[in-house]
Order: structure tokens, then sequence, then C-alpha cells
């Protein structure tokens, strides 16, 4: 539009709105009104006073016409002009700001890097360069991570590891020394990957009144590239579980293709998975594995190369999963001998090494059987009494017993596992369990992912097996779920199992729960039930299985199929892996780039999960390489939780081994571990794609404009015109702009065709 505009008006849009009109000759008042009186006597001796026989309208149109001629000829002879802010040259100054990181070596801009681009228009002899000079004090900079001072576009090559882009800014302004600054330019791709705030950079130069005009490199619609943008996956799994983790792709100018996403642990590859990349779209790849050994593995998932890629360095990206060999305490309070308890239990004993299930059976009123306990005093009068005792476990089974068997302190306590704690809750169906059990009116039921109600009659559903398990959308990739190591598989395997009770209906879903499971009657082929829920609560997670006797799918089905046992297995692995200990450490995130600052986070409480903020926490950094390095944690004040950080910069590329001990009032607290990896890669090469948007924004929000780099020459015209100490008002003549002749050209022939039609000519 600009051209077109530029064409008709002499000068571009952006002229016009920085300008003001105003006329040069401008007569008097009464010049103006004896000159309207001629130009109206004009048209009343030319088409009013013969009397021409003309219809009315036509009359109209030509008056019209002679007067509107008149008029804008009497207008070209006032000379209009646009008077408009006009920079003194060489009064002050702009710093230019040449992008020199990694990224601008990709080669999008035609056939040549970005960088080249940028050296061609910054080198000494090149129009822009000159353009500039010839009006501003140039001071050039380079700019990545670091910026600096340039002597020679030549000096440009690309190696910078990241691009901090607020940081370059700052530093712009800053050696301006006192000088008069009246413009940034910055020449990028838009990248900016470094912590630093750019929204408090852009609202600072706002304030001084600094516009910024930026030029963007690198292509906006041919990039050419696939990429991992993210990775999802536990940062802690205990021994014998399946990890999955999620994959985000990123893929664009590619069409639909077909590409392999491969991960491998500590160098070793462990599996691959074709998937197909849909256009231009973001898409989720799952990878299910189960870690070899105990230890903190280091898993590295690539997008394999496709043809045509403009960078393959983005195909990569790595995470860091620890594998304990702990031992998860899950307490089973069940109120009535059935096979549904010693079924679980016979499951777990005959596979499960980690997780440790401690049961207690209500046999009489006062009589409890316990079995997995350490102790002849520990679940002595049934259930817990005590925080302290309770979030000794990490996870809850409630079985089919009622709600009245539990004083509401310890209804209360179970609430707070979940939510203060971050236990894992799990109900299970039984004639005493849900509404049946009354928990309707308890803390109890506004844990779970199942709405209860306060019904008292009979149970909706006879205690009939006429519930066959699907798997939901959710339930296809869930970690509960997965029988077989191929999803497919594990699909036939549920479609396999043999139906089931669900002794009453739950039928409403709260908001923030998934369904995992869904009961499908064989009744009613129309009628689905929710047969295994899940939500988070607080700090932990709830669940429900509303079955009482999954139990079949041992008794019912060959000795061979261990469906029963894996999926008793996963569940309890699942209910617990989010459990926290009462001392946590972690950073916020397990893999990071070169100069990147690492934020190491203790979280410290007491047996009761209530937060310490006392203590004196130490955490030992072991390197790669050299001698380990000791920091001070401090107790973040504005926080109503124990959380203790610090900050550390790692100097070395590898893996670094956290280990933080804890001390209140004299006494060790205990110690958490965690690691991370620095690695040798550069986020430059991740969304390499020329951030337009990013661009504009700064610009926009400066008061300078974007352009990309192949259009640099209309940049030199609009910074010409800033407004400030060092301007001067400039008048720009109007009158012989291409579009008044053509106006003028339109008016004589208008009104030559009606008086040609009206038979006058």
């Amino acid at each position: 539009m600009d051209p077109l505009i530029q064409f008709l008006f002499k000068y571009k849009w952006s002229v016009f709105a920085k300008g003001d009109l105003r006329f040069a000759n401008r007569p008097g008042w009464l010049v103006i009104l004896l000159l309207l009186a001629a130009i109206g006597l004009l048209v009343y001796f030319l088409y009013v006073k013969p009397g021409y026989r003309i219809s009315t309208p036509n009359r109209a149109a030509l008056i019209a016409l002679r007067g509107a001629l008149l008029l804008v000829l009497a207008l070209l002879l006032m000379r209009p002009v646009l008077v408009i802010s006009s920079i003194i040259p060489q009064s002050t100054s702009v710093a230019v700001l040449a992008d020199n990181s990694l990224s601008m070596s990709l080669a999008d801009e035609g056939a040549s890097p970005r960088l080249e681009a940028v050296r061609q228009l910054l080198a000494g002899e090149s129009d822009f360069l000159r353009g500039l000079e010839s009006k501003f004090k140039v001071k050039l900079y380079s700019f990545a991570d670091t910026a600096a001072r340039l002597s020679d576009s030549g000096k440009l090559d690309g190696t910078g590891p990241a691009t901090d882009l607020p940081g370059s800014l700052d530093l712009a302004v800053k050696d301006s020394g006192g000088l008069p600054l009246s413009a940034i330019i910055v020449l990028s791709d838009g990248a900016s990957n470094t912590p630093r705030d750019l929204t408090a950079q852009l609202r600072e130069l706002r304030a001084r009144n600094l516009p910024v005009f930026t030029l963007g490199a690198g292509s906006t619609e041919r990039f050419k590239d696939a990429e991992i943008s993210r990775i999802t996956a536990p940062r802690r799994v205990l021994n014998g579980s399946a990890v999955s983790a999620e994959v985000l792709l990123r893929a664009g100018g590619l069409g639909n293709t077909r590409a392999v996403v491969a991960v491998s642990e500590d160098g070793r590859a462990i599996k691959s998975e074709p998937v197909d990349l849909r256009g231009d779209e973001s898409q989720s790849v799952t990878l299910e594995f189960t870690p070899a050994t105990v230890g903190t593995h280091r898993y590295t998932f690539e997008i394999k190369p496709i043809e045509g890629e403009i960078t393959t360095e983005n195909n990569v990206q790595e995470a860091l999963i620890e594998v304990v060999d702990d031992h998860p305490k899950i307490l089973y309070i069940e109120g009535e001998p059935r096979w549904e308890y010693g079924k679980m239990r016979w499951s777990l004993n005959r596979n499960e090494k980690n997780l440790v299930l401690v049961s207690v059976l209500r046999s009489a009123d006062g009589k409890y059987y316990r079995q997995g306990v350490e102790s002849a005093q520990e679940l002595e009068t049934g259930f817990p009494r005590t925080a302290e005792e309770l979030f000794a476990y990490q996870g809850i089974i409630l079985g089919s017993i009622e709600a009245n068997f539990f004083s509401y302190e310890q209804l209360k306590l179970i609430e707070e596992f979940a939510a203060r704690r971050g236990g894992g809750v799990l109900a299970i169906g039984g004639s005493r369990a849900f509404d049946a059990g009354r928990y309707a009116s308890t803390p109890i039921a506004g844990m779970l992912p199942l709405d209860l109600n306060d019904r008292i009659d009979e149970p909706e559903m006879p205690p009939v097996v006429n519930f066959k398990a699907e798997l939901t959308t959710r339930g296809r990739s869930h970690a509960v779920t997965r029988l077989n190591e191929d999803r497919s598989l594990s699909a036939k395997a549920w479609e396999e199992l043999p139906p089931i009770t669900v002794p009453e209906v739950l039928a409403e879903v709260k908001p923030g729960a998934t369904v995992i499971l869904e009961g499908r009657s064989l009744a009613d082929r129309k009628r689905s039930v929710p047969l295994l829920a899940e939500q988070r609560y607080g700090r932990g997670r709830t669940m429900a299985l509303t079955a009482s006797d999954t139990w079949r799918w041992r008794m019912q089905m060959e000795s061979k199929n261990t469906s029963h046992e894996t999926f008793w297995r996963q569940l309890l692995r699942y209910l617990v892996s989010t459990s926290p200990r009462p001392i946590e450490v972690q950073t916020e995130r397990d893999v990071y780039y070169s100069g990147d600052p690492v934020t190491i986070r203790a979280e410290i409480n007491d047996r009761k999960f209530e937060p310490i903020r006392d203590a004196q926490a130490v955490a030992r950094i072991t390197p790669p390489e050299g001698a380990p390095v000791e920091l001070n944690l401090s107790w973040t004040v504005n926080q109503a939780s124990g959380d203790y950080r610090a900050d550390y910069v790692p100097a070395l590329d590898g893996l670094y081994k956290v280990e933080v001990e804890t001390r209140s009032k004299g006494e060790s607290v205990g110690r958490a571990v965690t690691s991370f990896y620095r690695t040798n890669r550069t986020r430059e090469y991740y969304d390499a794609r020329q951030n337009e948007e990013l661009l504009r924004r700064v610009s926009a929000e400066t008061g300078g404009k974007y352009y990309p780099i192949s259009r640099a020459r209309e940049l030199l015209e609009d910074i010409s015109f800033l407004e400030g100490n060092n301007s001067e008002r400039v008048s720009k003549d109007l009158w012989d702009m291409p579009f008044n002749f053509l106006l003028l050209v339109g008016l004589v022939a208008g009104e030559w065709f009606l008086r040609k039609r009206s038979g006058l000519a």
C-alpha cells in the first residue's frame, strides 16, 4: 500500500501522519470570501443565467464539477505544504545494533546467510550506511549474549551463543555518554532468549522518547525446518517404572511428511517411533520406555534429519530423569474381608519390589488384622490419629469402610494428606464406599474426582457383573493403563478382560477431573459410567476406582495373563509418583545452556509437613570436573512455605550433582539430592524463523517501525522525520502531487462528458 500512496501523494503515509497541513500563500479571510464569491458568480453565469434546457440533476452536477475545479485551482494557488519535524544533519546520533548470534548464520535470506545481508547494509560504501551518516553520527554495535562497539561490519562472524536484546538496548543508551541519541536501529532475526526483562527495557525507552527501528533478517514464509520444542518427562521415577515422555514437535515449510523420533539413554539408543508431520502444525508424540538402572540418566530426544531442513541443530533436546530405589509406603484401610483385598496384596507381593503396602483389615469391632507393619505398635488403633504418623506414608487406599469409622479429625487428616502433604489418595468401590459409606458430607467428598451426594436408597445398579472396562481418550496413553509396551496390544488386552461390578454409579465428574477408564454396561451398550478417575488436589492427587471386584481380571483369565498384577502395580506406583519428601531440592530446569544461571530451590518441612523457616541449608555442588562448591541457601521471606534458594552459574558442560544438607536449632533435619545438566548445545537454533512479531512489538512499543531488511531504504526516509531537540520544522510542497493533476483532469473530463451529453458541447 505504501508504494501506491507514495506514487499518488508524493510522500509515504507515515510522513502525512507526522506532519501538519498548512498553506504557504494563505490570504486573509476577506480575500478568501471574495474568491468564493467570484467562483459562485462564475458558475452562476455559466450554468444558471443562460437558462439551458437541461435536467435539474445534470445542472446540479455541472455546477458542482465546475465549482470543485475552480476551488481546487484556488487551493493549489494557496500552495499547500506539509510541515514536519526533520533532523538537523549531524546534530544527533543513532545507535545501530547488528545481531551477531549463531542463528544469523542460517541461510534463508535469499540464498545467503542472514548475517551477509546485515554485512552488506553496514559495509563502509553501502548506500544505507552513507545515507545514515549524512544525517546522523552513527555508532555501530554488534550484539549476541553481550554487546560491544563495532568498527567494521566484516568482523560480524555469527558466533554468539545467545541473544540478549534487552541488555543490548540498555548498553546502547548507557554508551551514549550524555551525547544526544535520537533513535536505535536493530538489525536482527528477532531472537531474544535470555532471562532479562524485555518489557521493562521497552518501557524505559518509551519514557526516554527513544524509538527503536527494527530491520528483520531471515525468511518468515519459506523457512523449512522441524524441531523439538519441548520435552515433558518426570524428573524422578521409581525403579522399574515406565516413563511416559511427551515430545512437542514443531514443523514449518515441509508440508506433510514422515519423520522418525528417537530417544537414547546416556548415548545408547533405546527407542524410535515414526510420526506423520502435518504441515505447519505443532504436535506431540509420546515415547514410553523403562529406565534400565538406578541413577541419574540423560535422555536425548531427536528428530532424524529431514531433507530440505535449513538447520538440524534444533532437532535434539535433552532431559534428565533420576531413577530412585525408594520404598514408598501405602496405607490400605479395609473394612471387611473380601477378594479385592486379598488379590491386591497377592498381586503386589508377586511382582513388586519397591512399594510397601501396609494394610489394616477390620476383622471385628476394635480388632484389626495388620500386614506390612514394622512394629507391634504401628497402627495398633487401626488408623493414625496424628499428622506425623499419617504423613509418614506416601499414599492411602480407602476400601469398603464407612465414614463413621473415622473421627472427623481423621477425615480432615486424610484431606490434608493430599492437600498439604502432597500424597496420593485412592478410594475403591465396595458395599461401604462412596455414597454407601456416607462420605458425602465429609471432607473426603470435596477431594474425590467424582461427585457424591446424600443418597440413602439402595444402589442404583444391582451388584452383578455387567460392566466392561474401556479406555477413554486420555486412558489410551495413561501410565496406569499400560498393559503392554505396545499401546495397540495394550488396548487389545483391555478388550479381553472380563466384566466387573460397579456397586454404585457415580456419574458426575468434577470439572477438573479426568476419566481414565469407563465402564460400559453389557445390558445397555449406550450406557457408560466412570470407572477410574483422577484429579489434582492441592499438592497431591486423588483417584476413584468405582469397581469392587477387579480380582475377576485375575481369576477369570488364564494363569499366564498378568493384566491384574500389572494394573495394580502401575496404579499404586502412579498414585505415589508425585508424593514429595519432607525435604526436597530441585532446579527450575534439568538442562541448561551456556551462561544460564541455575536457581537451586530447597523446600524444607518437618515430619508434619509444616515449613521450617529458621533452617540452615547448604548446597554442595559437584561439577563434572574439579572440586565441589558450597553455597548457602537463603529463605525466601515472601513465601509462606519453607522455601530456600541460591543461584549458581555452571562453568563446564556436563552433569552436576547437588546435595543439600539442612539443620535447625543445632540438629540435623535431613538431606536431599538432585542433578542438572549443562549442555553444549545452544538455544539459538530453536524457534529460528524470523520472529517478526517480536520485532514489530519492539518498534510499536517505542514509537519506531518495523521493516524487512530488503526495504531498509524506507527506514532512511522515516528516521529523518524525528521530533526532538535536534530537529527543525521543514515544509514539503503538496501542490505538485500526481493526485492533484489526476483530480483536475478528472473534474474537467467529467464536466466535458456531462456538457456533451446535455448538448452543450
